[in-house]
């Protein structure tokens, strides 16, 4: 339990700097500096700058505010899709369980991540960045719900199974009024399954930027800022290309903890 608060305050703390940095006056993550590409650390730009002269720390923060919001509404979807089509298949026929179970295995089957490419590499160049972002995490939504099914299923299932449903059934409650009643039931296991979504949204988000797929720029995204790591030239100009990276990964740490102990 004290971990999971740790790391939702740390969390909170790195949420609302991030906030502080992108609202300070003059503040902008794709306002160039074209004098000062690969700047170092100063009063103007306390994290340097990137190779086109635009302010690390800003474009981090930015990045961080994007990223989690976006991992967070898309889990949300994800897991309200997986709750409903968990429960449906836990209380409905046994075809339609059957069915929604053998959907689910086909979809963990595929590789999400190629087919995340696929429909990130489908689209045309003129699309804005807004529209990037969007449906970039819209695609890990659409693909991250079969295994947060599964789990609603085999919970909903043992909801099923037990003494207060039978008396429900015995009672004559339809599968429609005990499903009102069981998804609040289903809250302790839902809730891990949002937690841990968001951490695997965040880095797929990241694998794509770092390939060249992700969110369009301006926006800036943490894969479109570890793609400065190729170039290792970059590397001894300045240690700050490594920020991100390191914030990165402790946000990644502290999502892993709070999903961890839920």
């Amino acid at each position: 339990m004290r971990v999971k608060l740790f790391a939702a305050y740390a969390l909170a703390a790195l949420v609302l700097m991030a906030a502080a940095v992108l609202t300070a006056p003059h503040a902008s993550y794709s306002r160039q500096d074209r004098e000062a590409p690969f700047a170092a650390a100063s009063r103007k730009h306390p994290a340097g700058t990137d190779a086109l002269g635009r302010d690390r720390l800003a474009r981090v923060a930015a990045a961080l505010l994007l990223s989690l919001t976006g991992a967070a509404v898309a889990s949300a979807a994800t897991t309200a899709a997986a709750a409903g089509i968990g429960a449906l298949a836990a209380f409905g026929k046994a075809h339609v369980g059957w069915t929604a179970m053998l959907i689910c295995d086909v979809f963990l089957a595929l590789p999400w991540l190629f087919l995340l490419m696929m429909v990130r590499s489908a689209l045309p160049l003129t699309t804005s960045p807004a529209s990037s972002a969007a449906i970039t995490f819209l695609v890990l939504a659409a693909l991250g719900w079969p295994a947060c099914a599964q789990a609603v299923y085999r919970g909903a299932r043992n909801l099923r199974n037990s003494e207060w449903m039978f008396h429900a059934r015995a009672g004559g409650l339809r599968s429609a009024q005990m499903m009102r009643s069981v998804i609040p039931n289903l809250i302790p296991l839902l809730l891990p399954q949002f937690l841990v979504s968001i951490p695997a949204f965040v880095i797929a988000e990241a694998n794509l930027g770092a390939l060249g797929l992700g969110i369009g720029e301006p926006l800036p995204s943490w894969g479109g800022m570890l793609l400065e790591l190729d170039n290792s030239a970059t590397l001894f100009d300045t240690r700050w290309v490594y920020f991100p990276v390191a914030l990165l990964i402790t946000v990644l740490l502290l999502l892993e903890a709070a999903a961890g102990e839920a």
